[in-house]
C-alpha cells in the first residue's frame, strides 16, 4: 500500500498532460546534471556516474518516444544523443566542463517546450 505522498505523486503523474510530463523530465534532467556537476567537482565520481546515468536514461526515454513521422523528431533525437555523448564524456573524463557545455542548451530546450505547452493549451481554449 502506498503512503499518501506516494499516492499523490502517482496520481499527479497519471493526470499530467504530455507537455507537463515533458517539462517534468527536463526539470529532472537539469537537476541531475547539476548534481552530477557538483559531485564531479567534489571528486565523488562514483555517485556522479550514478546520477549522470539516470540523466542519460531520461534522454534515452525522450529519444524512443519521438514520433518519426516529423523531421523535427530526427533533429531532437540527434540533440538528445549529443547530450548523452557529453554526459558519457563527463563521466569518463571526470570533468564537469562537458556538463557546463550542455546545461544551457538543455535549459533553453526546456524553456522552449514550456512556451510550446502554454501556446498549445491556449490555442485549445
Amino acid at each position: 500500500m502506498l503512503n499518501p505522498f506516494e499516492q499523490y505523486k502517482k496520481t499527479s503523474v497519471n493526470t499530467m498532460t504530455k507537455g507537463e510530463l515533458l517539462l517534468l523530465l527536463f526539470d529532472e534532467a537539469i537537476k541531475k546534471l547539476n548534481q552530477g556537476k557538483m559531485l564531479i567537482e567534489h571528486n565523488d565520481y562514483e555517485n556522479a556516474n550514478v546520477v549522470l546515468e539516470k540523466t542519460r536514461k531520461i534522454f534515452n526515454h525522450l529519444i524512443v518516444t519521438l514520433d518519426d513521422k516529423y523531421q523535427l523528431s530526427q533533429e531532437l533525437s540527434d540533440m538528445y544523443m549529443f547530450f548523452n555523448g557529453e554526459i558519457v564524456k563527463a563521466s569518463a573524463m571526470k570533468s564537469s566542463q562537458y556538463i557546463d557545455g550542455i546545461l544551457p542548451m538543455v535549459k533553453d530546450l526546456r524553456d522552449t517546450w514550456a512556451e510550446a505547452d502554454v501556446m498549445a493549451r491556449t490555442s485549445k481554449n
